[in-house]
């Protein structure tokens, strides 16, 4: 494989600081800690361990759907990104061990992520004004897939971990082996994981009964949702070797999945990614910056969108990401200091491209400090970032073309400590985004949305003020967090329908055009200890978010914002089993944009079970859970199909982890 993109060298903060009393603490991921992106931000959610176990799905859009202030783009089973207070697609970075995926999930909703849930040791998601620390382009959150194939740490002797998972929706089966081994101060790493499902039963038809009282249509799709199969597998190898003041690795994953768009019952899509990653970590003796780390991804992607067994279209991305990173600490000032590079390569070709070949290089200058006295804390950060994007010339997309873009962000924060388990937390932000080459470029028939999409050469910066307060309860009987929080936009990119039909495609024509709009909304997570036994304890979980958006240029709705949605749940606990159930209840959404049809609301129940053995060098787990037990017909608003895909009915799935 020829690289077309030569390794650059960069630095970008994955580490945030704070108050020793309020760091939150890492859960030991097989055998030890796993080193995530922030040991501390405002807004943090992480899912490790028998949570992740818990709420696994097959895309990472869906398992992290049930996390207060998150959703689901909800493209089928298969290709889900998650959605952030409302936002999506660009302004959520989707990072792997802190580096940006290099893929093309936020040029289509039918994109895939090309990472396997089922390898992953640890979920960080960022919400909020902080999410700016890693990317321009994060103004809605970040979400981090942490894997452990280049250790940090050293242990002798070899450790490993087995899961294998049925389930009865989509009549799949999948698997997953994590190996590790120490020995001379050297770590080695495999893991691998395959997926075999097919397509996925629903509770009644897929079409909505609105759309087939206006549109009937012969043969209706019943009680299967067509075309949402999935075949995918995956490995990956890593060595690192393991000095007294630091680390050096390597790894190496090749991912393939074969799914297909409900969209379109003649279309699949096969996706391949191979990816090399180097993490490096030196600690200085005696001096004030602590730490200096290097991390890089060299990334090969493509897939192809068949129709039938005919290519249509060919994306491919070939790209680096890399940063390279100083951690300082002086008194009672702390921070993390950097530059960052991505540069990439895209490229669309086949009859039903509708994007240019580009050329994309993003250099990232970045600071954040922390000065701690008594019980407060005040927090800044700035970030300078520079676009270019060079449009090659073709046939379909006209002359070249070449656009830079110099974005400036900056936060401003204060946490104060009521006490030791109780902290209020105020951030204030300021973040111009870049219009990327789609949002400038786009002109063509785009199917998996089933619109013709039209870019605007002359799109300016995207800029944002956003505030969030936070209140923050730990204890050992009581975990609570709120936030709520406000973005205003200045010529927010949004891609709007102008009523008018491309007559080649029959399709539709939506225009990239900028307006003003604000959001705004409110998320609640809670976990309280009811009772405590000599056996275990049962915990009570609830969780409520509510998002708004507007465009305040002409006090019209945006599209696709979620309702209100409330969880509560009870959880039993003992040293060997868990037992808990939860309910799930999603509002009517009634505040669509013009042209947007409402969604009802809806009621999910989901149940569980899980089971520990426990040896001297060994365990294992056994786990049952029943997701939508009472097979409710749920259409998630924020979905695009959601007119045609509804969410899965009644899943039973089985499994069991085995370590050693």
């Amino acid at each position: 494989m020829k690289a077309t993109v030569i390794l650059p060298l960069a630095l970008y903060a994955s580490y945030s600081l704070a108050h020793e009393t309020k760091l939150e603490e890492i859960e030991v991921i097989e055998h030890e800690e796993t080193q995530g992106l922030v040991d501390f931000v405002p807004s943090v959610t992480k899912l490790t361990g028998a949570e992740l176990t818990k709420k696994r799905q097959p895309s990472i859009g869906d398992t992290l759907s049930s996390e207060a202030g998150i959703q689901s783009t909800q493209f089928g089973p298969n290709a889900s990104r998650p959605v952030i207070r409302g936002l999506d697609g660009d302004r959520v970075r989707i990072l792997q061990n802190s580096l940006g995926t290099l893929d093309a999930s936020t040029q289509s909703l039918d994109h895939a992520i090309p990472v396997d849930v089922l390898t992953i040791d640890q979920m960080e998601i960022v919400r909020g004004p902080m999410s700016l620390l890693y990317g321009a382009s994060a103004v809605g959150g970040v979400v981090n897939l942490v894997t452990n194939r280049i250790h940090y740490n050293y242990e002798e002797g070899f450790f490993s971990k087995f899961l294998v998972q049925g389930e009865t929706v989509n009549n799949g089966l999948s698997s997953a082996a994590h190996l590790n081994y120490g020995k001379d101060k050297w770590m080695f790493h495999v893991d691998g994981s395959t997926r075999n499902l097919g397509d996925t039963e629903i509770p009644g038809y897929a079409r909505s009964s609105k759309l087939r009282q206006t549109d009937p249509q012969p043969n209706e799709a019943k009680d299967k949702l067509p075309n949402s199969f999935n075949q995918q597998d995956n490995i990956a190898v890593g060595v690192s070797k393991i000095f007294d003041r630091g680390y050096a690795g390597v790894s190496f994953n090749h991912f393939n999945t074969f799914y297909g768009s409900v969209a379109d019952p003649e279309v699949s899509i096969d996706m391949t990614q191979n990816r090399f990653e180097f993490h490096g970590e030196y600690r200085p003796e005696s001096s004030s910056i602590r730490k200096i780390k290097l991390k890089s991804a060299q990334s090969d992607y493509f897939h192809k969108e068949l129709e039938g067994s005919e290519t249509g279209t060919v994306f491919r991305n070939r790209g680096n990401e890399t940063r390279l990173e100083g951690i300082n600490k002086n008194g009672n000032v702390r921070g993390v200091s950097g530059i960052q590079t991505q540069i990439f390569n895209f490229s669309a070709k086949g009859e039903e491209a509708f994007l240019p070949t580009s050329d994309n290089t993003k250099l990232s200058l970045f600071t954040f400090q922390e000065i701690d006295y008594g019980k407060n804390a005040l927090r800044f950060g700035a970030r300078l970032e520079n676009s270019d994007i060079k449009k090659k010339a073709s046939d379909n997309f006209g002359p070249s073309d070449e656009k830079s873009y110099l974005g400036m962000n900056a936060s401003l924060g204060h946490c104060y400590d009521f006490s030791k388990s109780n902290t209020l937390e105020t951030s204030l932000s300021y973040t111009e985004r870049a219009p990327n080459f789609q949002e400038l470029y786009a002109s063509g028939a785009h199917l998996a949305t089933g619109i013709f999409e039209q870019g605007d050469s002359q799109l300016t910066k995207e800029k944002a003020t956003a505030v969030e307060v936070t209140y923050k309860s730990r204890t050992d009987k009581n975990q609570f967090t709120a936030s709520v929080y406000s973005q205003v936009f200045k010529n927010y990119i949004a891609l709007n329908p102008t009523g008018v039909v491309d007559v080649d495609s029959g399709l539709f024509i939506s225009e990239y055009d900028q307006v003003d709009a604000l959001f705004y909304g409110l998320d609640l997570d809670n976990k309280s200890e009811l009772k405590k036994t000599d056996k275990g304890a049962i915990n009570l979980i609830g969780k409520f978010d509510f998002v708004r958006a507007k465009n305040t240029d002409d006090g019209s709705n945006l599209p696709r914002i979620s309702p209100p949605r409330v969880t509560a749940g009870l959880e039993y606990a003992t040293d060997k089993w868990t037992v808990d159930g939860e309910v799930q209840y999603v509002a009517e959404q009634t505040k669509t944009a013009p042209n947007e049809t409402r969604t009802a609301d809806y009621t999910l129940t989901n149940i569980g079970y899980s089971y520990n053995i426990v040896g001297n060098l060994t365990s294992l787990n056994l786990f049952a859970r029943v997701r939508n037990l009472f097979d409710v017909e749920a259409r998630n608003h924020v979905s695009t199909l959601k007119d045609i895909a509804p969410l899965p009915g009644r899943n039973f799935i089985a499994g069991a982890q085995f370590q050693f």
